[in-house]
């Protein structure tokens, strides 16, 4: 029995056909949200501050996010990315969570020139733990003024929230949750702050 030669048509259809086989799941994009302060301190009197620099568990500083495994540990999630490196996007949204902490005008967005005599918050994220039913951070940070006078330093301090889930989306609840508890703990801080 002859075999009929395969048309062009024929053709391009097993391979459409081959296409959407290997098609794989969209990424979804997220990013950090500004959480709701503990109060506002509007008895801050310090000058201007901005957030200088943030670093993060070495762990974290990718795009993939990472969910927590019913072992204990973690799993990086090919779909589920930040939308912009995480050390970014925690600068971003602690400059904006200071933002509604202190009276207008206090805070210096990151891409903005830093005034002479602001003082400047570095912040060193040392561990960001998750399981299924909670996320803890531990982050140490200094305010500095300006001109090289001594930065005051804060000790390791821990923030704790419970997690309804381990979804990618309840990861990204629980880092905005616990840097909305950093910046409550940085604007008391700051407006202790007596510049020399």
């Amino acid at each position: 029995m002859k075999h009929k030669p395969m048309t062009s048509f024929t053709m391009a259809s097993m391979a459409a056909m081959a296409l959407c086989a290997c098609h794989s799941a969209p990424t979804r994009i997220h990013t950090l949200e500004t959480a709701t302060p503990s109060a506002r301190v509007d008895s801050y009197r310090a000058p201007p501050l901005r957030v200088d620099a943030v670093h993060v568990p070495p762990g974290w500083d990718r795009l993939e996010i990472l969910s927590p495994t019913g072992a204990g540990g973690l799993t990086i999630d090919d779909f589920d990315h930040w939308s912009a490196p995480l050390p970014q996007l925690v600068r971003q949204v602690l400059s904006a969570d200071l933002d509604a902490r202190l009276p207008s005008g206090a805070v210096v967005f990151p891409h903005l020139s830093k005034p002479p005599g602001a003082l400047g918050i570095n912040i060193d994220i040392l561990e960001f733990t998750l399981n299924s039913s909670e996320g803890s951070m531990s982050a140490g940070w200094s305010i500095t003024p300006a001109a090289g006078s001594p930065a005051t330093r804060r000790d390791v301090t821990l923030f704790h929230t419970p997690m309804a889930s381990a979804d990618p989306g309840a990861v990204v609840h629980a880092w905005s949750t616990l840097l909305g508890q950093l910046a409550d703990r940085i604007a008391a801080d700051a407006a202790r702050f007596s510049a020399p």
